[in-house]
């Protein structure tokens, strides 16, 4: 059934996951979360997807959490569980999108609340729909954001005193809004959607992989590290990159004026 309510199909080198609850707004149970788990490390090691969109059928991105009796979890969800609740801090997170080394699209169509709000932010770049909302609705359910991701990646995106509005109010905003304060990088009407994501993807496909994965890592390992710690990594990343043959035909590619043919090593 969890194959049913998260959909997975590649098409020119982009991967795309769709939630697919659409009578209940795409509420997550136990079992889409075990499903988007597995997905996630499938799609780690396919080197045929470049470039990730994560969307939803009908008119809800996600209405959060399903707290409904239907949506206890599954025999086959008991592992995942249990390796969540093992997880240490570091790795608490990694089954979502960030852990992806490959650029992860948010396609966000109607209102991501809850932990629909938290999928997003684990996203790389987001592009709302007209008709998207967003909230960080926990404290109105006496809870803090279960993920984390509301209160480490939000006021990094936003700045610290927009995301303590957003946070502790509880506050839904609108598609604009979320533009404004730069949670989202476009607006489209609802029904080209899914065409500015692609056409994101494409865009961001275009470089060498491993240089695209490198570059991933450091963007997130530069949250929590001091500037002369990352320039150490960054160097040796960039050591790394200069031994490769994408690199070699980034340059003979560059001096023969023609697209770059990657081999990804």
């Amino acid at each position: 059934m969890s194959e049913d309510h998260v959909l997975y199909t590649k098409e020119n080198g982009i991967g795309i996951v769709t939630l697919n609850r659409p009578e209940k707004l795409n509420a997550m149970t136990h079992a889409m979360l075990h499903r988007i788990h597995l997905l996630i490390e499938e799609i780690k090691q396919d080197d045929e997807v470049r470039a990730v969109i994560l969307t939803a059928n009908g008119r809800a991105f996600s209405a959060g959490t399903d707290i409904s009796d239907d949506a206890k979890p599954p025999p086959e969800a008991d592992v995942f569980a249990a390796r969540m609740k093992t997880s240490t801090a570091s790795r608490a997170t990694t089954w979502f999108f960030n852990d992806i080394p490959k650029p992860v699209i948010a396609a966000i169509n109607g209102v991501a609340v809850g932990v629909g709000s938290e999928l997003i932010l684990h996203c790389d770049i987001r592009i709302a729909a007209e008709s998207a909302r967003f909230g960080q609705v926990f404290v109105l359910r006496g809870i803090v954001p279960d993920t984390a991701a509301g209160t480490y990646l939000l006021p990094r995106l936003v700045g610290m005193s927009k995301a303590c509005e957003l946070i502790f109010s509880g506050e839904i905003i609108d598609a604009r809004e979320m533009l404004r304060i730069g949670l989202v990088s476009q607006v489209v009407p609802d029904d080209e959607l899914m065409n500015a994501a692609r056409a994101m993807a494409a865009k961001v496909s275009v470089g060498a992989p491993l240089a695209v994965r490198m570059c991933k890592q450091l963007l997130y390992m530069g949250l929590e590290r001091t500037m002369e710690s990352h320039q150490v990594t960054s160097r040796s990343y960039l050591e790394t990159c200069f031994k490769t043959e994408d690199f070699k035909e980034g340059i003979e590619s560059f001096f023969e004026k023609r697209p770059p043919r990657w081999q990804g090593r």
